[in-house]
């Protein structure tokens, strides 16, 4: 058996699964990473664990393809018989193969698989990031740039694994590039599949956040409204108002009522009503508009929950 590593640089794919930045623990299975072989055999280890989806372009077999092949010359020339077993590990998926895995997940089924090949690599250390500027590449050191669902090319090698009671190879990356942005892919549950929002909502829930007596965060306690000021009465039974003229004579007033001058003030008796106040006129109806903070909520929906504008408007639910 002879090995002999082979670098490739894949043509522009997908990142379809894994991290370029945080390592894997555990296997697949939750079982801890160990050391295989070597002097480190049964110490902890960390994976970089990524998947690289290449687009098909007709071909019936990965290994007609010129990055594919240097694969399979590699493996043949490390396993020449144990490279034709089907339980070979390869590292590539078909990705439109309906045959469930270990996990009853097709392959078809992960987002971004379908008409691709299927490129599964790994790491001890993870790989450094560059992206073309020009006719030159630069190093992308800034956190989570290149996310699943973007595109990018791979510098990998392959090599065989060494053991004979499970063949295969290994697909080590090195280095990948940024080529461009797609689609951002979310792992874990579908929040769709989940179905949240089709139960109602129970006595005393409330769509909007409900006011109270006590201050919200950041917002002290209403303060309670200041009395009437109270005017000050010189004598019981009269009207303080002050004096324009000492000898105005009130038309259609009885001389009995016409007003006593005490210095520069003026007393009416008490039986006489003073003068209706003036109606003031309407206040101009508010134009509000509620803000992304209040999810769609009205502000009606809001006062029916106690809120006043003063608190809408506060605490960022509304914009005057």
């Amino acid at each position: 058996m002879a090995n002999e590593k082979v670098n490739i640089t894949s043509p522009v794919g997908r990142f379809v699964m894994g991290s370029l930045y945080k390592p894997r623990t555990t296997d697949f299975d939750g079982k801890p990473l160990v050391f295989k072989t070597g002097n480190q055999a049964g110490q902890p280890r960390v994976d970089y664990f990524i998947a690289l989806a290449i687009p098909k372009t007709g071909e019936a077999h990965w290994g007609h393809t010129p990055w594919g092949a240097k694969i399979w010359q590699v493996a043949c020339a490390a396993f020449p018989q144990a490279s034709q077993r089907p339980d070979f590990a390869w590292k590539i998926d078909d990705g439109d193969s309906t045959i469930p895995n270990k996990r009853n997940r097709r392959p078809c089924d992960n987002e971004g698989w379908r008409g691709h090949w299927i490129l599964k690599m790994s790491g001890g250390f993870a790989p450094k990031i560059y992206k073309v500027e020009g006719n030159a590449c630069v190093q992308v050191v800034e956190p989570d740039f290149l996310k699943p669902g973007y595109y990018m090319e791979v510098a990998f090698s392959v090599d065989g694994n060494g053991q004979q009671n499970n063949p295969g190879i290994y697909l080590n990356h090195s280095m990948v590039c940024f080529r461009g942005f797609g689609q951002e892919i979310q792992f874990g549950p579908n929040v769709e599949e989940a179905g949240f929002g089709a139960s109602p909502l129970p006595a005393g829930a409330s769509a909007v956040p409900l006011a109270s007596s006590v201050a919200l965060p950041g917002m002290p306690p209403p303060a309670a409204p200041a009395p009437p000021p109270m005017a000050v009465q010189p004598n019981p039974g009269f009207l303080q108002v002050p004096q324009p003229n000492p000898t105005t004579v009130v038309p259609g007033v009885p001389a009995s009522s016409q007003p006593i001058v005490h210095g520069a003030v003026t007393a009416y008796p008490s039986n006489v009503p003073p003068a209706p106040p003036m109606a003031p006129a309407p206040p101009a109806a508010p134009s509000y508009r509620m803000t992304e903070k209040a999810a769609g909520a009205t502000r009606e929906a809001f006062l029916a929950a106690g809120w006043d504008d003063a608190r809408l408007i506060q605490q960022g639910f509304m914009l005057p």
